[in-house]
């Protein structure tokens, strides 16, 4: 055993004397940056810029729209040619690159190899002329032109302080478009493609016990089920974005999944959203189902309840029983619908 012990020994010297010092060298740099945070790359650093360039790889129109199937009923063809106008873009607003650039700082350097990753956003730094930094941010993550990847746990800088100021109004109206398409087919799907038309009366409460009934497996948790929805996050369905605030709503996409108590009160009472009665299981295709109206609660009735007051420019969406959505501007508009 002794001698075996030895030989041991005098192998790993023979093969530690006849390693090469840089292939040492190297298998050292992991370790290294691991126990040292001093020795990690830093996140680029964008303080001293005075002017930033976007370039969103995929085209403003898809970054921000991806869906095509929603986005040509709820913008219309000058909206859709303003925002495709953006695919490139400059912010030389200095609040706003500081509190950019204070963001970025934040990431954590991640060694990985990554292969080519589309869509993104492209983003170069300059101060006066000269070229500060230059990465491709993603969510959660970004990655430089060396191939450095810095990791945002809590989700990346937020990109959309710097993005195009109409846009962010159009943004509203989308996501506001995306509540109303979860509430039906979240709140309302029963099997692969049949719906529950509920009491009139009771349409939000049923909406709102069929979103807390809804599980998940939570990755790491084994087999263990938790709440798909939090009744904070049912409260934002029921919420038009445009009503927040631009702050707000610049929250209001992120979704917390935090498990809610079995036991935990439904927090909703108020909702941006009617529902029009006179559409049943029998009813055509472009009838309308729900629309947008003042705050209330399982609010019910026809045009006389919407509401052009929920976003800017005027204007209000409605979900029709087909699935799809569109943004009302007018009366002459709203007269057109189907509603019975």
């Amino acid at each position: 055993m002794r001698y075996t012990k030895c030989l041991s020994k005098d192998r790993v010297r023979k093969d530690m004397c006849g390693a090469s010092p840089f292939g040492i060298a190297w298998t050292l740099v992991p370790i290294v940056l691991a126990l040292c945070p001093a020795c990690r790359p830093k996140a680029p650093d964008l303080a001293t810029c005075t002017r930033i360039e976007l370039h969103y790889t995929r085209g403003a129109l898809n970054h921000f729209f991806p869906s095509s199937s929603i986005r040509n009923t709820i913008l219309s063809a000058d909206e859709r040619e303003y925002v495709q106008s953006c695919d490139s873009w400059t912010v030389t607003d200095q609040d706003l690159i500081k509190t950019f650039a204070r963001d970025l700082s934040q990431g954590v350097y991640r060694r990985k190899e990554r292969g080519f990753t589309p869509g993104g956003v492209g983003i170069v730094g300059y101060c006066g002329s000269e070229r500060v930094a230059s990465f491709t941010a993603y969510p959660k993550c970004i990655i430089t032109e060396d191939k450095k990847e810095f990791e945002y746990p809590l989700g990346s800088p937020d990109l959309k302080i710097l993005e195009p100021p109409r846009v962010g109004v159009l943004r509203l109206r989308w996501e506001c478009a995306l509540h109303l398409s979860k509430l039906f087919i979240e709140g309302l799907k029963q099997g692969r493609a049949s719906f529950l038309y509920p009491d009139p009366n009771q349409w939000c409460d049923v909406i709102v016990e069929a979103l807390r009934s809804r599980y998940f497996t939570y990755v790491g948790w084994g087999d263990k089920k938790k709440r798909s929805y939090s009744d904070e996050d049912i409260a934002k369905l029921f919420a038009c974005p445009g009503t927040r605030g631009s702050a707000d709503a610049r929250n209001s996409d992120t979704e917390s999944r935090a498990p809610a108590r079995a036991d935990e009160p439904v927090r909703p009472s108020t909702s941006n959203y009617a529902l029009n009665p006179n559409c049943t299981r029998d009813s055509p295709g472009d009838t309308v189902f729900f629309f947008e109206t003042e705050s209330s609660w399982n609010r019910h009735g026809g045009p006389e309840l919407f509401t052009f007051k929920n976003h800017d420019p005027c204007g209000g969406l409605v979900f029709l029983k087909d699935g799809s959505v569109k943004f009302i501007r007018t009366e002459e508009e709203l007269k057109q619908l189907r509603w019975k």
